[in-house]
């Protein structure tokens, strides 16, 4: 059987292996020219952890993970006003818990896909028909036969628009737009020294950490209803946040190394994943948002599991059983991202406060949890999922 794959990020390059590993034959296509580096810093843990131990790239990236001391909560001023050590974090999750780069996780994959899956870059889905026993994938002027396609291809995806509708539909914004760059300076290298910084005021918050010696990767975050994207959006940034001081008057005026990102924050809820012969998996399908974390570890372990629900040698074949397993892959793991979505959009209003007492608020809860012994009590809140993604019985 055979399957294309739309999207190599980390769902597409997590379900490649997992579909390879379980008697497919894959082809794997990107838009991008060439494997995405850098994005937000995350915390990795939970169900993709637990996934990433199933398919063999969990000691890759433990080798790549990045020693974060603490993350603190400072003041227009940089005065800090609350703090969490990665020590207790750790300890909650019985140190299951690595800091990784969202392009560390994807070149783990990279590397741990097998030689036989076809991989194109500078690739994309154009057009897709189904019919009896299978799916037409039209990859610009080339057609090719499948068995089944599985978008892969973001929040934005252009296989989730072809087949299901436009994407009104499905995005739901949070009221919060987001961006994330790397620049390089010494100013804020002397001003944050080892630690993950996030300056929050009403409505906004920017955050800094070094991620190799002498680089750094910004991310920021503010209150916005309107999804229309600014035309410049460094500029637009360097205006909405240039009041601040601290290290942000050093943060925006270096130059990025990179393309900034720049996107609203948005939830993907979608009443199907599958139709047909097309599974949508990832932030396709379920993205949770900046604010809900863990779409890392969700993209990785949903692309393993949809794998693991159509392994070939139980399907033996039979056309109909490939729709009954995507069926049965979506009732496991909808109940998992469901209730990670709404603590998501109850935590919005906390993730970037509103008003200085939502903001004392948000501080003194920090503080809380990082009194010793206090991670473990607080856990759920944090993301713990118990149940995760775990293999399915057959």
């Amino acid at each position: 059987m055979h399957a294309v794959i739309c999207g190599a990020g980390i769902a597409g390059l997590a379900t490649a292996i997992s579909l390879q590993r379980h008697g497919w034959s894959v082809t794997l296509v990107e838009h991008a020219v060439s494997l995405r580096d850098g994005g937000y810093m995350i915390d990795f843990f939970g169900p993709g952890y637990d996934a990433a131990e199933r398919i063999g790239i969990l000691d890759d990236l433990r080798e790549r993970a990045h020693e974060v001391d603490r993350v603190e909560w400072v003041d227009e001023h940089g005065r800090a006003h609350a703090r969490l050590r990665y020590d207790r974090m750790r300890d909650a999750l019985d140190g299951r818990l690595f800091s990784l780069l969202r392009g560390d996780v994807e070149r783990s994959l990279r590397e741990a896909l097998p030689a036989d899956v076809e991989l194109r870059f500078g690739t994309t889905v154009t057009g897709v028909t189904q019919h009896d026993g299978g799916v037409t994938v039209e990859l610009g002027d080339e057609r090719v036969e499948a068995d089944l396609l599985v978008g892969a291809d973001g929040i934005h995806s252009g296989v989730r628009r072809e087949v299901f509708g436009p994407e009104e539909r499905f995005l739901r914004p949070l009221g919060l737009h987001t961006a994330a760059w790397f620049f390089r300076s010494d100013e804020v290298h002397d001003a944050i020294a080892d630690r993950f910084v996030m300056m929050s005021v009403p409505g906004r918050m920017a955050g800094v950490y070094e991620v190799e010696p002498g680089l750094f990767a910004t991310f920021f975050v503010f209150e916005e209803q309107s999804t229309a994207m600014p035309g410049d959006p460094l500029a637009a940034l360097r205006e909405r946040f240039g009041d601040l001081g601290g290290f942000v008057p050093a943060m925006l005026a270096a130059d990025p190394v990179d393309d900034v990102y720049y996107d609203v924050v948005a939830q993907v809820e979608a009443p199907a994943w599958h139709d047909g012969r097309v599974v949508l998996i990832g932030d396709s399908a379920y993205a949770v948002s900046l604010v809900a974390g863990q779409g890392a570890s969700l993209a990785l372990s949903g692309g393993v599991a949809l794998g693991e629900a159509l392994d070939a040698e139980s399907l033996a074949g039979d056309p109909a059983g490939i729709e009954a397993a995507l069926g049965a892959f979506e009732a496991r793991v909808r109940p998992s991202v469901a209730e990670k979505q709404a603590a998501g959009r109850k935590t919005a209003k906390w993730f970037v406060p509103a008003t200085p007492l939502q903001i004392a608020l948000r501080n003194l809860a920090m503080r809380v949890v990082d009194l010793p012994g206090m991670g473990r009590l607080v856990s759920p809140a944090i993301g713990v999922d118990a149940k995760g993604f775990a293999p399915a019985t057959r």
